[in-house]
């Protein structure tokens, strides 16, 4: 299948596009716990002023954002599948391994970050049994087992690492490559789907249910390249999205409210396809510097969304007490926003180091892999 190539290409908008909504969606998520695990709900707030008005309007955006990540993902892991030829091993190799690479260190490193911090400071009713890790660092977390207590957004690397492996064999299964690999696969792909709605709520978590906006993402490849520019209506939708979400109805009916930011958001990746970058004047230089703290805090973000929750849990514990969901502020003051936003600068710093040792290596892990699969004569 011939599919275009405008996805990564330096020069084009949509690149730094696809870096400005990884770096955004992750700082969403961290202003969401941050808020929501050191401050009271609005309504128990003492005082509604501006500031506390501002503070949730900002930090309520949490779960959006992972409906973007599954967006993003399903667009770039999703390429990759249309691009690759399914009756070739060397091809499903090449896959198995990025895409091992990508979550497989992290995932494992944050998982032993987590328990580290739980044994360091032992949190009432929470602690995992060894089951449970190794649950997590498997990636079936939100299938087999629960997410770790203090590391609960690890529920979507399940969902990815699923949707990673249905939607090449779901591909394999339409192009009519058929063999007994695909027919294990397919029973795979039968078996996650039965222990998802099976074992797991049916929530705006579940595997199955969010499984169309990882799609969503995918199927932007099949867009006309010359899409048309309608990048404020794009805006518009995207920004009507946000607010069905805050609604009544939107919070009752989650799935319809993720389906509709899934397509706005996927609507306005599309009005950027084949848009260059600015190339001269100062609009060149802004988006040129733009574009450089872009992709810096997007090669951070994936470390950030699995490194952030377990530091603001140990913080809560320190600085409140055990009784911690108790003794949340009930005040949003300029002292209360500082300490927050200093606890989520730290989060930040924590993630890049966490992603120089066990993400921006991958290229070397994945070198030692095919070393040793080639020695084995599999690869």
């Amino acid at each position: 299948m011939k599919l275009p190539a405008y996805a990564l290409a330096p020069k084009m908008a949509l690149s730094h596009l696809l870096n400005f909504s990884r770096g955004i969606a992750a700082l969403l998520v961290l202003l969401f716990h941050i808020r929501t695990t050191l401050v009271v709900p609005y309504e128990s707030l003492e005082a509604h002023g501006w500031l506390a008005r501002a503070t949730f309007s900002i930090s309520t955006f949490g779960h959006d954002a992972v409906v973007i990540f599954f967006v993003l993902s399903g667009y770039l892991v999703g390429g990759a599948v249309l691009r690759m030829n399914m009756a070739s091993s060397r091809d499903l190799w090449e896959y198995g391994i990025d895409r091992g690479v990508r979550i497989g260190p992290v995932l494992i490193a944050a998982t032993v970050f987590a328990i580290v911090l739980q044994r360091l400071m032992p949190m009432s009713g929470c602690a995992d049994n060894g089951i449970g890790i190794l649950g997590n660092a498997l990636a079936l977390q939100n299938l087999v087992v629960k997410p770790l207590c203090n590391n609960l957004p690890l529920w979507s690397i399940s969902n990815e690492a699923a949707y990673y492996f249905v939607f090449p064999v779901l591909v394999a299964a339409a192009a009519g490559a058929f063999s007994i690999r695909l027919a294990v696969a397919l029973t795979g792909v039968v078996l996650i789907g039965l222990l998802s709605i099976g074992l797991t709520p049916l929530d705006d978590t579940n595997i199955v249910a969010d499984f169309p906006f990882w799609l969503t993402g995918a199927a932007l490849w099949f867009v006309p390249a010359r899409f048309h520019r309608w990048w404020w209506f794009a805006l518009l939708l995207l920004a009507g999205a946000l607010l069905f979400g805050r609604s009544d109805f939107g919070k009752n009916y989650f799935w319809l409210r993720d389906a509709y930011l899934a397509a706005a958001f996927a609507f306005l990746l599309a009005t950027f396809f084949n848009r260059p970058m600015p190339e001269t004047g100062i609009r060149s230089t802004l988006a040129g510097q733009a574009a450089k703290w872009n992709r810096w805090f997007a090669d951070l973000s994936f470390s950030l969304y699995v490194t952030h929750y377990p530091l603001i849990k140990l913080y809560a514990y320190v600085a409140l007490g055990s009784n911690y969901q108790a003794d949340r502020y009930t005040v949003i003051t300029p002292p209360i926003l500082l300490q927050l936003g200093c606890l989520g600068a730290v989060c930040i710093l924590i993630a890049f180091c966490f992603s120089v040792l066990f993400e921006q290596p991958r290229r070397a892990f994945k070198s030692g892999i095919i070393r040793q699969l080639q020695r084995m004569q599999v690869y």
